[in-house]
């Protein structure tokens, strides 16, 4: 927001937010949502897509390396830029708990804590109803899920023993069939 926003843009959570949201449309539908306003700000920025982003599991392990070397706030700062790409991440809830548990926020550690919870609860309940599914598997699998990938390769494989297309890619993801 620059200088020449007006007053109630300045000092209201909920307009700071309509503006932000606005900001972030396609010019064209930003601009007719504020055609009405006294100062139409037509230098209007769209939210950059993070050029540099590798994934929720190179986030974590940034993350877990900030963590490591004592720099909280920069863990902290990683794990909510994970949380804006994968709010439903039970890890980077859990890492958040932790953190703000070491730095004496008890309640809000309560609070990440619960959410950690609450979505491993809700994952574990969906998994056991997700149909395994190979596009799937290569999809985790390039999202750096190795793990998931792997058990849904598993998954595929008691179905299909013989699928010689799951044999060679269990092969070459190293899973002994």
């Amino acid at each position: 927001m620059n200088n020449n926003s007006p007053f109630w843009l300045k000092n209201s959570k909920k307009m700071k937010y309509l503006h932000l949201t606005l900001s972030s449309m396609p010019r064209s539908l930003s601009r007719m949502l504020t055609a009405s306003t006294a100062s139409p700000n037509l230098d209007i920025k769209v939210t950059p897509k993070p050029h540099n982003w590798h994934g929720v599991s190179q986030g974590l392990a940034m993350a877990k390396q900030a963590f490591l070397n004592k720099q909280l706030d920069d863990a902290k700062d990683t794990l909510l830029e994970v949380l804006e790409f994968a709010p439903s991440e039970p890890k980077a809830w859990a890492w958040l708990g932790k953190i703000m548990q070491l730095q004496n926020n008890h309640k809000q550690a309560e609070v990440y804590y619960q959410k950690a919870k609450g979505l491993l609860r809700q994952q574990q309940k969906n998994a056991s109803n997700m149909p395994a599914s190979l596009t799937l598997a290569k999809i985790l699998w390039n999202q750096g899920e190795q793990a998931s990938a792997k058990n849904m390769l598993n998954t595929l494989l008691l179905e299909m023993p013989n699928d010689e297309r799951l044999v060679a890619l269990a092969q070459t993801w190293g899973i002994n069939t």
